[in-house]
């Protein structure tokens, strides 16, 4: 009877073992990470999720003012071998974003604890005859908080809908400038700096120049603070008119749309779409109204493929 207790306690033993094995395997790469260099040029932040034996990665790029959303794609994982069993053995991963004009593979590896490396692939595919180029980041795992579940609250009453409320910083045109502050380039009014530019000296000229030509004078943002749609306003409302070497694409605010694709929201003009909310349905629709309001007719960079800077005008 004593062996027959013994060898239950360790089969029961072995279960809880391998059970431990699997999760600490998934668990090495699931998660909300955020990359060690807060300066990086490169992926600023990764989610990685499962579910059952299904992986997918949403990544974000560094940009200004806000990160760039890359979007969530499917993500496999690799065991050692062939015959191994890949949840519990699984030691790499790999993710495709594509875009217009070049794809990046993402290789993502554990890098002890509560870390992991991603190594970057990037094939420019426009025919622009632009190098490609890889590149190395390690990302530290974001703290989970579990919210403490508030009690229930009394269902409110619909209330009649607000006017539309915009949210913007006015500064002075004539005296915002370039500075170089702590090796960046801003563009500032007075001690305040409204645009960062990292190492584009050009760009920040660029956008000076064209915040001078239009006489914009307010930067306005849905969504702050972490704002999923920007443009700016002059002392007559839209931007007007047009400056040489200007780099933007036309659209009709007639006919656009708010579509929801794939599940996120998006403005869209037929079949282009524009701007890209998430599951931030009411700013998309904000954005919306916003367009509607101002006539904007182009949406405009400094900068592209990845703009430093971004506006509207009619």
């Amino acid at each position: 009877m004593k062996k027959v207790i013994v060898a239950a306690s360790s089969f029961v033993l072995l279960l809880l073992l391998h059970h431990s094995t699997a999760l600490s395997s998934a668990n090495q790469f699931t998660g909300t990470w955020t990359n060690t260099d807060p300066d990086t040029r490169g992926i600023t932040k990764l989610e990685i999720t499962q579910q059952g034996s299904s992986f997918k990665m949403h990544a974000w790029g560094q940009c200004h003012p806000e990160d760039c959303d890359w979007g969530k794609v499917n993500t496999y994982l690799y065991a050692p071998n062939v015959s191994a069993n890949l949840m519990q053995t699984g030691k790499a991963m790999t993710a495709l974003y594509k875009t217009g004009f070049n794809q990046t593979l993402v290789i993502v590896k554990p890098a002890g604890k509560n870390r992991i490396k991603a190594e970057t692939f990037t094939r420019f595919t426009d025919g622009s005859n632009r190098s490609n180029y890889t590149t190395s980041h390690t990302f530290q795992r974001m703290l989970q908080l579990t919210p403490i579940p508030l009690p229930p609250q009394p269902i409110p009453l619909p209330q009649p809908g607000p006017a539309l409320q915009e949210d913007c910083v006015s500064f002075n045109p004539k005296t915002t400038t370039v500075k170089h502050i702590n090796g960046r380039w801003k563009i500032v009014d007075g001690s305040h700096w409204m645009f960062d530019f990292g190492n584009k000296k050009n760009e920040a000229y660029r956008a000076l120049k064209i915040i001078k030509h239009y006489g914009m004078n307010r930067s306005c943002f849905v969504g702050r603070p972490d704002p999923s749609f920007q443009y700016m306003l002059t002392p007559g409302g839209a931007p007007k008119g047009g400056i040489p070497g200007e780099d933007c694409v036309s659209f009709n605010p007639n006919t656009i749309e708010v579509k929801n694709i794939n599940g996120r929201w998006k403005i869209v003009d037929g079949n282009h779409w524009m701007f890209d909310f998430g599951n931030k349905k009411a700013e998309a629709e904000k954005a919306f109204a916003i367009i509607k309001k101002y006539g904007f007719t182009r949406s405009c960079f400094v900068g592209r493929p990845d703009p430093s800077f971004h506006y509207l005008r009619r």
